[in-house]
């Protein structure tokens, strides 16, 4: 396969996005500060005071500088925000916590919420062999930790599953080990995956971290240089320097990225992976053949002329054999090329962090990446002179010793990394600077940030986080950031929103200045049920209506369906005047436009995710909410309207007066002749309408309660009645006996949610929100956007591409989730405390039928529960599954109950026995009875 020619092939439906990163390395938490530190030259290696050598000669006075690139507390995780106790917390390995978070702020950088994904989201990466599992079981580590515990909370096996567990990942989760190019690897197999059409997205990389931190000892003869500096191709490279870290990368198909939206930082061209095989001097030497063939295969998969590479991220470690064997190997895989070929730099990101083991290659990998999005080669740092033993003229490779712009000569730009692993495992892959992004569609001037976090405290960062973001890239279009958060973002229980008009109006509110803050909920938010309010009087001839028949497309369709079904019944001059809107004199032309305004608002509504669970109409709004609802087709509601509109104004000669209205309601007449005969006719009309069941209930002003779905049917319940509808306020509070009611009025005004706040019934957990509350003036926000914001901050499910009304919004990175994280780590082991006592507790059974008492057995099951958990206190009505535990932990808690006890309960008691409380009454019963083995 590597021996065939080059050519530059322009399909690239092999090609891959790379459309997320995130990143933890010595000195730097995220990529911001990794990348300011490549540019900066920073060595971020933390080196100890010199020690002698190990087992060195008596007096002699050779001596070596510890030296570990350090994560900064790597034993702090948020173990809140993945549903995870204290307890088991301290089980699982530090690498698999930093593994987890790294997964979320990757997903973040990219624009994805899992939950809302439609494709699969797979998981490739891998992790390496730490002394946490043997801290675990030393006595009083962690009280009563069981093997199997600890097994899966450290072995890599799980690394990937935990992560697809907890992110809800449907796609396949892989762990991949293959010594120092295990990420590099896991990247390669995630790619083959997409191709293959395994999954649609994907996150590949690696984790190396030791906490307590790992000492590497420098051994004559071996990989750790003394100095404790990693001097990679320099003529004074003595060895490596081990170091902690993380890095994960989000791929996707090119193609779909691009048509997506999606922020693309590099495009993966192609990768490989291959065996040195038996043909070196030993299992851990490498080979110079098996390196050259899989950077040539990697070139042959891209589909690119090794000349066109300009830059290439080597393995790097800077031992002997390693650096002159990896030049040896590019050369000869590069070849000669032409002599007037570009110059090929060269580095290595371990001379800044260390050698992060399996991390090693997404270091490098990242590292390349934002090299070919910022056009900058950092420089490869600590090289001084060539090492005389690498042959640098043979090939076009000299080493960046200094950070340059990169901008090569009529070729884009294309990268190489190398990533090789201790057992003859070489993985290379090619990639290329990124391809324009296709413009986004114009936007309207007035957004909707949405921001959200578990807890009140994360969700002020968050908006911290965004202002400074903001600052920091002003290009940024605000309404790309809006479709970011709105799309890319998973949704917490505490929100808050801000309507804004621009960067500066964004900045404004975000950061608090004069006053203004984003809006934000009291309290957790959740699905609520939603009730949709029709007033009867339209939009009010607002300028909004004419902003939403202009630019939603949704309401402006709806409107003309109900202009059209109109047309029939209409002469020529009110159809003219129905279609030009504005204000109307004529009643049949007024209330259908009221009813086409607010039918198309409840169209509108509904396009955005928002589908009402009952409705509530007044005047000509009651037709249109038994619309809503399906009880009247779209034209029999438009012919109930015009007869209506024609009996009000005493047509066909009835003596219909100016103060009646038909409803679908209880019928109620003053007993008037003309009463009579307007609802007889009335009632004819709707017999040849033929109203259905509705889909959904029905509130009634009239009769002020909800319809059963027979009498909306029942041609009697719509009839001529009071206008009055003086059971408004009744109906209204049978819709607030639902504690978690939203009411949405849709129409101009707060006629009904004015009513509705006022109603004894109203409490505070119940939602008001007026939705046409604006002029639609010049420089004002569109008061449908607040209303929006405030349904979303009720716990409104909201289709964001029907806000933007389908149009192309770009995906761009923004800060990540803010972690609350505390420390959770196995301390130097204490004596094991005494066994909790259950005295002054709940005694065993006796023969004369004496028993526990009921107040301390709580007590001890609830200091049993904090006990196993890991926690400082638990309540008597607190959740076992709710505070983090599971089956495996449940087994535990069932044995200590056995042992205080003498009660034998099962695992599926504690199903049905949740709580500390529940759990007590169920001991005392078995006690009780006599039966301990239930």
């Amino acid at each position: 396969m590597s021996d065939g020619p080059y050519d530059e092939r322009e399909d690239d439906s092999a090609h891959l996005a790379v459309i997320g990163m995130a990143c933890r390395f010595a000195g730097a938490d995220g990529l911001d500060a990794f990348w300011r530190n490549l540019t900066d030259g920073v060595d971020t290696v933390t080196r100890s005071a010199p020690r002698p050598v190990p087992g060195g000669a008596t007096g002699a006075a050779r001596e070596y500088v510890p030296a570990r690139g350090l994560l900064k507390d790597p034993e702090w995780f948020d173990a809140g925000y993945f549903g995870y106790s204290p307890r088991e917390a301290r089980i699982i390995a530090p690498q698999h916590r930093v593994f987890l978070e790294c997964a979320v702020e990757a997903l973040d950088h990219a624009g994805y919420d899992p939950e809302r994904h439609p494709g699969a989201i797979g998981v490739y990466g891998g992790g390496t062999d730490t002394a946490y599992a043997q801290l675990l079981r030393q006595p009083g580590s962690v009280p009563a930790a069981t093997d199997m515990e600890i097994l899966l909370g450290n072995a890599v096996d799980y690394l990937a599953t935990r992560v697809a567990y907890k992110l809800g990942l449907r796609g396949p989760a892989v762990t991949v080990q293959a010594a120092c190019a295990t990420s590099l690897a896991a990247v390669h197999t995630a790619a083959q995956a997409l191709l293959a059409g395994d999954c649609d997205l994907a996150l590949a990389g690696g984790v190396a971290v030791h906490a307590p931190a790992k000492s590497s000892p420098y051994v004559e003869g071996g990989i750790i240089a003394a100095d404790g500096v990693c001097r990679t191709f320099d003529a004074a490279a003595g060895g490596t320097v081990g170091g902690d870290g993380v890095g994960i990368v989000v791929l996707k198909r090119l193609a779909e990225a691009l048509a997506d939206g999606d922020h693309v930082h590099a495009v993966l061209r192609g990768t490989a992976v291959n065996n040195d095989g038996s043909d070196r001097i030993g299992f851990t030497a490498p080979s110079v053949e098996g390196q050259a063939a899989v950077i040539r295969d990697a070139q042959y998969v891209a589909g690119v002329d090794p000349a066109t590479v300009t830059y290439v991220e080597a393995h790097g470690t800077a031992t002997p054999l390693g650096d002159p064997i990896e030049i040896a190997a590019l050369t000869k895989a590069f070849g000669t090329g032409p002599e007037d070929r570009e110059v090929c730099r060269i580095g290595s990101v371990k001379t800044n962090i260390g050698h992060t083991d399996a991390a090693a290659g997404a270091a490098g990998l990242i590292k390349t990446v934002l090299a070919l999005e910022h056009a900058t080669i950092p420089r490869s740092l600590h090289f001084d002179e060539p090492n005389p033993q690498i042959d640098f003229a043979a090939g076009p490779f000299r080493v960046a010793n200094r950070t340059e712009e990169w901008r090569p000569h009529g070729i884009p730009r294309r990268a190489g990394v190398s990533s090789f692993g201790i057992g003859g495992t070489n993985a290379h892959v090619v990639l290329e600077e990124p391809p324009a992004p296709v413009a986004a569609d114009l936007a309207d001037p007035w957004q909707l940030l949405v921001l959200s976090a578990r807890t009140p405290a994360a969700l002020d960062a968050v908006t911290e986080n965004l202002a400074a973001h903001l600052r920091a890239r002003p290009e940024l279009p605000v309404a790309d950031i809006a479709w970011t958060l709105q799309s890319g973002r998973r949704v917490h229980a505490h929100r808050a929103y801000a309507v804004v008009g621009g960067r500066a109006e964004s900045l404004r509110v975000l950061s608090g200045e004069e006053g203004a803050r984003p809006a934000g909920s009291r309290g957790p938010s959740g699905a609520r049920p939603v009730t949709f309010l029709f007033p009867g009087t339209g939009a009010g001839g607002s300028g909004e209506v004419r902003r939403l028949y202009g630019a939603e497309q949704a309401f402006r369709r709806a409107v003309e369906e109900c202009h059209a079904a109109a047309a029939p019944h209409l002469g020529a001059a009110a159809a003219e005047a129905l279609r030009r809107g504005g204000t109307h004199t004529d009643r049949g032309t007024a209330d259908l436009t009221a009813f086409a305004e607010e039918y198309a608002l409840a169209r509108l509504w509904k396009t955005w995710g928002i589908r009402p669970a009952s409705v509530l109409g007044t005047g000509v709004g009651a037709l249109t909410a038994a619309t809503v609802a399906g009880a009247l087709d779209l034209d029999g509601a438009v012919r109930l309207v015009l007869g209506r509109a024609r009996l009000l104004n005493g047509g066909d000669g009835a003596d219909a007066r100016e103060g009646t209205a038909i409803t679908a309601g209880t019928a109620r007449t003053d007993g008037t002749a003309g009463d009579t005969a307007a609802a007889d006719r009335f009632q004819e009309l709707v017999r040849e309408v033929g109203p259905r069941a509705p889909r959904i209930p029905v509130a009634c002003a009239v009769s002020g309660r909800l319809l059963a779905p027979d009498e909306v049917v029942e041609r009697a319940r719509w009839s001529a009645a009071p206008a009055e509808e003086g059971n408004t306020g009744a109906a209204l509070a049978a819709l607030l006996a639902e504690p978690h009611a939203v009411l949405v009025e849709i129409g101009a005004g707060a006629a009904l949610t004015s009513l509705a706040r006022a109603n004894p019934a109203r409490a505070d957990t119940h939602v008001l929100v007026p939705t046409l509350t604006g002029t639609g003036a010049a420089g004002e926000p569109p008061s449908l956007l607040t209303a929006l914001g405030e349904l979303w901050l009720a716990g409104a499910a909201v289709s964001w591409d029907a806000v933007h009304g389908g149009r192309r919004r770009l995906r761009v990175p923004l800060p990540a989730y803010p972690f609350e994280r505390q420390r959770h780590l196995v301390e130097v082991p204490e004596p094991e405390p005494a066994p909790l006592r259950a005295e002054p507790g709940p005694a065993p059974v006796t023969e004369d039928g004496g028993g526990p008492d009921r107040e301390e057995t709580v007590l001890v099951v609830a200091r049993l529960y904090a006990e196993i958990l890991g926690l400082p206190e638990v309540g008597p009505d607190d959740s076992f599954f709710d505070l983090g535990g599971d089956s495996l932990i449940a087994v535990q808690l069932l044995t200590r109950t056995r042992e205080l006890f003498a009660v034998d309960l099962d695992v599926l008691s504690l199903y049905e026995a949740e709580t500390a409380a529940q759990l007590a009454e169920l001991i005392d019963k078995s006690t009780a009875d006599g039966d301990s083995s239930r």
